[in-house]
């Protein structure tokens, strides 16, 4: 049955029209009460959305606090590491505490998001996946090289990044470094990735 624009609100009809799509009203509805939510792949444009309005969340609180934290809902497949490596930074880096909340898949990227939370919730049945990156090499031999280099400083900095952020050991990281390593939520407690289960 398709919906007349008469069944909604005007602030979402208003929205409706500038963002012509759902998720996006939804996403930009919930920044009222600071909350941001992450259901898609990890791109430019969400890492740039995100952060902007983290700091600028920060930036407000630094002149009148609210004392309200940051909600993050993330259920997301991966995607880019450049950018949301950046994303994990600032949410690591913000003085208004950052809870995430793991709705269903926090995969790839999205696993090292969750291990960014200054507390991260999770549901029973949520599912978190780690894994080595990869990438597509082209170009002459020495470009190849420099992009290899590249690759495992940038492997060495997460490896750094999950062991100083969980319980999960060296040891135990390089055993599962070339695995797709997926975890329970009650796993992920284990490891220290999820604080508590609702």
């Amino acid at each position: 049955m398709l919906m007349s624009k008469e069944m909604y609100s005007k602030d979402y009809i208003a929205m409706l029209d500038e963002t012509g799509s759902f998720e996006e009203y939804v996403f930009f509805d919930h920044l009222k009460n600071r909350e941001i939510i992450i259901n898609q792949q990890v791109d430019d444009s969400l890492v740039e959305r995100a952060i902007m309005q983290i700091l600028k969340w920060n930036k407000e609180d630094a002149e009148i606090p609210k004392n309200q934290p940051i909600n993050i809902y993330l259920n997301s497949p991966g995607g880019d590491l450049y950018g949301g490596m950046v994303l994990a930074e600032v949410i690591q880096k913000s003085k208004i505490p950052v809870h995430g909340y793991l709705l269903g898949l926090s995969a790839s990227m999205g696993g090292l998001l969750a291990i960014a939370f200054h507390k991260t919730f999770a549901y029973e049945h949520s599912n978190i996946l780690l894994h080595d990156g990869s990438t597509f090499l082209q170009g002459s031999s020495n470009k190849v090289k420099d992009t290899i280099r590249f690759q495992e400083a940038k492997d060495d900095q997460v490896k750094r990044f999950v062991v100083d952020n969980t319980n999960i050991t060296e040891e135990k990281y390089d055993s599962m470094s070339d695995r797709e390593w997926w975890m329970t939520a009650q796993q992920a407690k284990e490891y220290g990735i999820v604080d508590e289960i609702l």
